[in-house]
């Protein structure tokens, strides 16, 4: 999710693999003492995301609606008190990479939320394995970050991509007219996110007799009007997932300029409607626009009182999961102690019968969302509006 440059997908794979090399040479490097800490003063909760950089629109709704949720439950008499400890990724793996080893170094520090990409999240793995940490992404998609590696480490609130290519295939099936004979062009930008899930994607459609036109592009890419071109009246979707929704937006007008009715379908990478905002388009995003469920409309009131101005899918699960430490908090501090592993133990085991996603909230085994799916929104007037 996140994926402006996208959090979700390919940076620093350099960085990565080297982190991760490490990693295997000491797979056993895990903190062998964790002291308790006492609960009396209150626990910290350390949060790692892209609060300035690129995608800092991302990064500060993220860290708004963690913030939010710490201030609301602190309000509450009896509880014990939460400080969340930000620190800034600006969406890059080496910059996570230091910045939670701060967070690591922290003995206070007794769960992360973050980061935001999926690169991000390969490049700190090792170094909060090693320090004992939960950590929990609210945006990560990548299918092979609950591998196994990291079981009983790392956790998302979010679906995967596994989730999101049948989602977005299925629904071109359903309501936009693709049927087996029908032609859908699948365009990655190379990137390993983007190119993954249209490799999920293309296979899906294809399984189902859709002949499927697979395309690449640049990142530095502008032009695409050979591409263009190569769309005919036979295709109904061209499918873009995209890191880049700037990419997606001049994709779709130039698709419209020569005068193509295919219709445009991007991936959560493309969300955002300041930049992709063609009407007529559709986009599969990981979580639900919490500002158009009636049940949340206290809260997000609320947190517009607290923080002025526009939110978006990105922020919210955030709050669920500093709701989720809030309650693992309690648990682990029944004594008045605390330690790293019992906040592990008792985060994985967190179940939330009701959330402000608008679902029930808790994580399987490898540490992905139960009962995920994905959402679709299409633009309209510029807008984007839930259709599923």
């Amino acid at each position: 999710m996140v994926k402006r440059i996208l959090p979700i997908a390919g940076l620093a794979a350099v960085v990565a693999l080297a982190v991760v090399a490490t990693a295997v040479a000491r797979p056993n490097a895990v903190r062998s003492a964790d002291a308790a800490s006492s609960c009396k003063k209150g626990v910290s909760i350390g949060m790692l995301a892209p609060i300035t950089g690129p995608a800092a629109s991302i990064g500060g709704d993220q860290l708004h609606w963690a913030q939010f949720y710490v201030s609301q439950w602190n309000k509450v008499r009896g509880h014990v008190k939460l400080k969340l400890v930000q620190q800034d990724t600006q969406l890059d793996p080496s910059k996570a990479s230091t910045t939670s080893q701060a967070l690591a170094s922290n003995k206070s520090i007794m769960g992360v939320i973050g980061p935001a990409g999926s690169d991000e999240v390969q490049a700190v793995a090792p170094i909060l394995r090693k320090a004992g940490l939960a950590f929990a992404s609210g945006s990560a998609t990548r299918v092979s970050l609950t591998n196994g590696a990291y079981k009983g480490y790392f956790f998302r609130d979010v679906p995967n991509d596994s989730v999101q290519g049948p989602t977005a295939a299925n629904y071109m099936f359903a309501k936009l007219g693709v049927k087996s004979g029908s032609s859908v062009m699948v365009v990655d930008d190379q990137e390993s996110y983007s190119t993954g899930l249209a490799d999920i994607v293309g296979q899906f459609l294809a399984g189902k007799g859709v002949k499927v036109d697979r395309e690449s592009i640049s990142q530095k890419d502008t032009d695409f009007s050979s591409l263009v071109a190569k769309v005919t009246s036979a295709t109904k979707v061209v499918y873009l997932p995209f890191q880049l929704s700037s990419q997606a937006q001049l994709f779709t007008q130039q698709l419209k300029a020569q005068g193509k009715s295919a219709v445009t379908f991007g991936s959560d990478g493309t969300f955002d409607q300041s930049k992709f905002n063609v009407s007529g388009s559709y986009i599969s995003f990981f979580a639900p626009d919490v500002t158009t469920i009636p049940a949340d409309a206290a809260v997000v009131k609320a947190f517009h009182r607290q923080f002025p101005g526009a939110t978006s899918p990105f922020g919210a699960p955030n709050y669920v999961l500093a709701q989720m430490y809030a309650n693992a908090v309690t648990k682990a501090c029944k004594d008045n102690k605390i330690t790293r592993a019992e906040v592990r133990k008792d985060f994985a085991k967190v179940s939330l019968p009701k959330t402000i996603l608008g679902t029930p909230i808790r994580f399987t085994a490898k540490g992905d969302l139960a009962g995920a799916k994905f959402h679709v929104f299409k633009i309209v007037n510029g807008k984007y509006q839930t259709v599923q």
